[in-house]
């Protein structure tokens, strides 16, 4: 057996932080090992410069990365979007992320586009005393921001999503400081 390199990991600096991120080489699957890698480097910058939060962006889905992304976490936040398939996979990971005793949140995104999911996604949240933090509505200036490489809170800060995401960080802050 040889040993396969799936990608690199690299340490980048942006306007917010140090950014730790991974490329993975052609035709090669996102790899637990290398979401572990790139979560232990930032890690250990974060110990070096005694850093209060170290935040992992984890993969959609539900496989070894996302596994590796969770575990060893103080809080998991769950994006879904009310959609079957993102009501499926919320499902999944919030298995995954009760067995590493990680507690969870969620967050709904594009809640507006189909009431009867967000309903849904709540109502199962409430089954299972999970927090709903916050429902993020459709909004095309998030495209827009996208286009313009800018984080849509810095883009139009006064937008709809912008401020239901800040709504949602506020409320996962206040989680972190007691976790």
């Amino acid at each position: 057996m040889e040993t396969q390199l799936a990608g690199y990991w690299y340490r980048s600096r942006s306007r917010y932080g140090q950014l730790f991120h991974a490329e993975l080489r052609p035709a090669q699957e996102n790899s637990g090992k290398l979401v572990t890698l790139v979560k232990q480097q930032a890690r250990l910058m974060g110990l070096d410069t005694q850093a209060e939060l170290v935040i992992v962006d984890g993969p959609p889905g539900i496989g070894c990365p996302v596994i590796s992304a969770a575990s060893g976490a103080d809080l998991a936040l769950i994006v879904v979007e009310p959609t079957a398939a993102g009501i499926h996979d919320m499902e999944r990971v919030l298995k995954t992320v009760r067995h590493f005793r990680v507690p969870p949140l969620v967050c709904i995104n594009k809640a507006d586009l189909y009431l009867q999911g967000s309903e849904q996604i709540v109502k199962y949240c409430d089954q299972y005393e999970i927090e709903v933090v916050g429902k993020i509505p459709f909004d095309e200036t998030v495209t827009w921001a996208m286009v313009n490489g800018e984080p849509v809170t810095t883009y139009q800060p006064d937008s709809p999503a912008s401020l239901a995401l800040v709504e949602v960080w506020q409320k996962v802050a206040t989680k972190l400081v007691s976790a």
